[in-house]
């Protein structure tokens, strides 16, 4: 245990020990203190020592020094002791030296010790504060952990990362920010400035379209100022980066540069194909709207003509004429709807349908709906029924054309796949939040298998290649109006026995009551068949001489009207202001200037801007678009043109107005 074979009792008996105040304070101590001779005996240990070592109260005093030194490291310890304790200029040496502790049970743990020689008549001693630092070594090891967790984290960034202190000095950074340094920074760039790592990466990486490194310095140099949202850049190499910087709380700033070149890319393949669709749907409205053109133009000359052949009062046709008259206009007609319906159902695809939602009065639409049907269904042997009305179930939220145009659909196709001689039936009821209106037949029914696809386009229930007439996408068309007015659509089958369609929509916050069903009007009541009365001028713009053949020979039954005609907006519009007709019929697609440019013209005009103008074109792709454009029309009407509608539309003009001719 000892150097020698007994302990130097005159060290042990005049150490300070013996001075009870002395030995008060170093108890006292925050540290473990002790006092080894130069044999390396303990001669004397503080409280703190046999507390920190867990051995007794004077339990330490006269054994070896190494007796609190790990097994493992005794004798390098004793070599150690034996240099310092015989060199003859020994001096203190600091504090701070990390070492081991060993405890009574042999557990070791980390300790710091501060070592002092003290030099006193009778030789000399060493003075030990020793340290537990166990706590200190954890936290240090869990601090490298931390560290060591945050390096891991920054370096598993792909984006380029970087921390800056308040000075704008490099602090922390991952491999992808040092490879954007690029070659010309070597060794250690932590602790680098902001300004001489960007002119480093400017002047080898980045560029910004035709911007120079400077203008790049000066657009992303402010480093130290919150900036805009990111910075976008382009490197040599043709990557595309987004810089983005944020602000810590200590002033310092946190900065990421992410590779979004197949952002971009996809961005720019999605652009293009974006642009292509446009392009390609555009084509389509346009190549749809001038076959509409096309197509409308011959028929509004078969239909027109048909239709005056049919109301002939001077050389009234015959029974058999007038039947072989009845073929050509359902045929026309049957045409005429083919294309109203797929023009319908692109403008609903391409999403410019326009819808006027507001509270229509169901008797009404109703009523006009059976009365519309009457005549097809009398030709079929069938009856049309409309039943009662709840009160509750008068009025829906919608678009009144549309409405009708949908029941008419349903309705058009109960009597085509209706029984002969059976029924059609027309109703209304509630149902939840809304209404539902339901058009019923007794019919075929449709299959089961064939139910699920009813409402897809050109789906016909297996009667694709039947005798009856149709498309196959007026069901189609009718779900997405119903759609679009905030409703939906369905029906229920069973083959043999049936079909009822309907459709629910919403009902307006307060009901109306039920207006009067408008009475049907008959050329006979026209008072502009009389030749007694006042004169009236009508200025007829149209380019197509078979359109203005047939005006002509329509309006030839009104003796008290004079169509004067032109070719071009541009001559129109002088003859009408210098004759200031009573009413103007613009074509729409003139030679020249357009309809609607025309027609705006005259609404500018003083004397002109009080005479209406109704609108009569083959184009019915741009109706909703001339209605909403400012044009100013009292009416749009599409070729071909419904006699009977065009009729009482210059009537309802010409008598509500002083004529300007007498």
């Amino acid at each position: 245990m000892t150097d020698s074979a007994t302990p130097t009792s005159l060290a042990l008996d005049q150490i300070p020990q013996r001075d009870g105040f002395f030995r008060q304070l170093l108890d006292a101590a925050p540290d473990a203190v002790v006092v080894v001779n130069q044999q390396g005996h303990i001669v004397f240990a503080n409280g703190q020592t046999e507390r920190l070592f867990d051995y007794a109260p004077g339990a330490l005093l006269g054994q070896a020094v190494e007796l609190l030194v790990p097994d493992a490291l005794r004798s390098q310890h004793v070599r150690q002791r034996k240099q310092y304790a015989m060199s003859p200029r020994t001096r203190a040496m600091g504090s701070g030296l990390e070492l081991w502790g060993r405890k009574r049970d042999g557990t070791t743990f980390p300790i710091e010790i501060s070592l002092s020689p003290v030099h006193t008549p009778e030789g000399k001693l060493v003075s030990a504060s020793i340290r537990d630092v166990s706590v200190r070594k954890e936290a240090e090891a869990a601090a490298r952990r931390v560290q060591s967790q945050l390096l891991n984290s920054v370096e598993s960034i792909q984006a380029a990362f970087a921390i800056f202190d308040p000075e704008d000095r490099l602090v922390l950074c991952n491999s992808e920010y040092r490879q954007l340094l690029g070659p010309r920074l070597s060794g250690e760039v932590t602790g680098r400035s902001f300004s001489e790592l960007l002119s480093s990466m400017a002047s080898g990486v980045f560029r910004t379209g035709d911007s120079t490194p400077p203008a790049l310095e000066q657009r992303w140099g402010a480093h130290h100022l919150q900036p805009d949202g990111p910075l976008d850049l382009r490197t040599v190499n043709g990557q595309h980066l987004r810089v983005l910087e944020r602000r810590t709380l200590d002033g310092g700033a946190v900065v990421t540069i992410s590779d979004i070149t197949d952002d971009v890319r996809r961005e720019d393949e999605l652009r293009s194909a974006r642009a292509l669709a446009e392009a390609a749907s555009s084509a389509k409205s346009e190549f749809l709207a001038s076959m509409s053109h096309e197509l409308r133009t011959p028929l509004n000359a078969i239909l027109g003509f048909a239709q005056l052949l049919q109301r002939d009062r001077k050389a009234p046709l015959s029974a058999h004429q007038l039947d072989r008259i009845q073929h050509v206009l359902r045929g026309g007609e049957h045409l005429l709807r083919l294309i109203d319906d797929v023009l319908d159902l692109a403008r609903i695809e391409s999403g410019r349908i326009l819808v006027s939602l507001e509270p229509v009065t169901l008797p009404d639409v109703l009523a006009e709906v059976k009365g519309t049907l009457q005549p097809l269904a009398e030709r079929a042997e069938m009856q049309v029924l409309l039943e009662p009305i709840p009160t509750d179930a008068t009025h829906v939220v919608a678009d009144r054309t549309r409405l009708e145009q949908i029941l008419m659909n349903y309705g058009s196709n109960a009597v085509k796949y209706g029984r002969h001689r059976g029924s059609v039936r027309l109703r209304s009821r509630a149902s939840g939040d809304g209404v539902r209106i339901e058009v019923q037949d007794d019919g075929m029914g449709i299959a089961q298998d064939k139910q699920s696809a009813l409402f897809q386009p050109f789906q016909r229930a297996g009667q694709e290649t039947g005798p009856i007439e149709g498309t196959g996408i007026g069901l189609a068309i009718s779900k997405r109006l119903a759609e679009v007015m905030g409703g939906r659509v369905g029906f229920e089958s069973v083959e043999g026995h049936g079909s009822t369609f309907w459709i629910e929509l919403p009902r307006p916050a307060l009901e109306r009551t039920p207006g009067p069903v408008p009475e049907a009007r008959h050329e006979d009541d026209s008072s502009l068949a009389s030749d007694q009365g006042p004169r009236y001028v009508i200025v007829y713009v149209e380019d197509n001489p078979s359109n203005i053949a047939f005006m002509r020979d329509l309006l030839e039954e009104f003796e008290r009207v004079e169509l004067i005609t032109a070719p071009t907006a541009e001559l129109g519009l002088e003859i009408v202001r210098a004759r200031i007709p009573d009413v103007v019929i613009m074509d729409i697609n003139l030679p020249g200037m357009s309809g609607i440019e025309a027609s705006r013209l005259l609404r500018q005009w003083p004397e002109t801007s009080d005479i209406p103008v109704v609108a009569l074109s083959a184009a019915a792709m741009i109706r909703d678009a001339a209605r909403v454009t400012g044009a100013g029309f009292y009416r749009y009407l599409t070729k071909p043109v419904k006699v009977d509608e065009l009729t009482s539309t210059l009537e309802e003009l010409l008598l509500a107005r002083a004529p300007h001719h007498s």
